[in-house]
């Protein structure tokens, strides 16, 4: 008996919970609700942003680093290993 009368008060809670998450969620309150927190998010972070440090370099990244003594090394090794065999 309480076995049967606790499987029936826990459909009920989930019954219920389910109804209300349904509800709510697919509700206009919940949307209107969900657009101001985005957009106050969005505020906030472009804030942040915004107070961030730039980084000021006198270095050019677009520079064209030199690597044909890194790939003679490389060609070097391969006929050290071809002699070897």
């Amino acid at each position: 008996m309480k076995k049967n009368l606790l499987n029936i008060i826990s459909f009920f809670v989930v019954f219920s919970f389910f109804t209300l998450c349904l509800f709510y969620y697919n509700s206009d309150a919940f949307i209107k609700n969900i657009e101001k927190k985005r957009e106050s998010y969005l505020i906030y972070l472009n804030s942040y942003v915004e107070k961030l440090d730039k980084i000021n370099s006198s270095s050019d990244f677009k520079k064209r680093i030199d690597n044909d003594e890194f790939f003679k090394k490389i060609y070097k090794q391969k006929q050290y290993w071809e002699l070897i065999k």
